[in-house]
């Protein structure tokens, strides 16, 4: 089955020789920003729902995209307020009230129209150089006294970051991070194979590592 993104499987306790890359996991709602059927660039969610109120964002990688040159396809989670509850509230109904919200966590980039046909054999570990590469051409050089577009003169929130990553080399550095994760809060950390391509499937070149997944598989071995 083709999704419209690349879906994680459960992490089951071990890693392959030489290990994988791993990522905060944000508790928020996955996005995706791309051209929709219409040829307008918006920002959906996993199962092709229209985000709204994220304008600053859209506006943030209408700029990356220029900046490589053709289409693209710009995978990441919508965090409102650093919590789940706080993003599905603005996402549900928040955003009828005005104004923007949310920080988009940038992991992933495909071109569109390998996107189009399934994903890209480009390995993770190149896609992800160039997704920093282009946030980095494309960020924002300000004169001093233009207001960016739709800012009315206030502050320009962040409104893209790109997902660090580190190196796992076996399981006891995979729960050494995700516990370091756990004890701030937060969801956990993903687990990804470097060489691995893009592919519109769930599928185990990337492994979710949740405390609730953990205990469960743990307490069944």
């Amino acid at each position: 089955m083709t999704h419209l993104c690349q879906l994680a499987s459960d992490w089951r306790g071990t890693t392959p020789i030489g290990g994988m890359m791993f990522e905060q996991k944000f508790d928020g709602w996955r996005a995706l920003r791309f051209h929709g059927i219409d040829g307008v660039a918006r920002l959906f969610t996993r199962n092709g729902q229209i985000l709204n109120g994220c304008a600053h964002i859209e506006r943030r990688l209408a700029a990356i995209e220029e900046a490589y040159g053709e289409r693209l396809m710009i995978d990441g989670e919508l965090v409102v307020d650093g919590t789940l509850d706080a993003t599905k509230r603005w996402a549900e109904t928040g955003w009828r009230a005005g104004g923007d919200r949310g920080v988009f966590h940038a992991f992933d980039v495909v071109p569109f129209s390998a996107w189009q046909c399934g994903g890209w054999d480009e390995p993770l570990v190149k896609r992800k150089a160039l997704l920093e590469a282009l946030i980095k051409a494309s960020e924002p050089v300000s004169d001093g006294w233009t207001w960016p577009a739709g800012s009315k003169g206030a502050p320009t929130p962040i409104a893209v970051r790109l997902v660090k990553d580190g190196w796992a080399t076996d399981a006891d550095d995979v729960l050494d991070e995700a516990r370091r994760v756990w004890a701030s809060a937060g969801e956990g950390i993903m687990l990804k194979d470097a060489e691995a391509p893009y592919r519109r499937t769930r599928n185990d070149a990337w492994q979710k590592v949740k405390r609730e997944n953990y205990t469960k598989w743990r307490n069944a071995a």
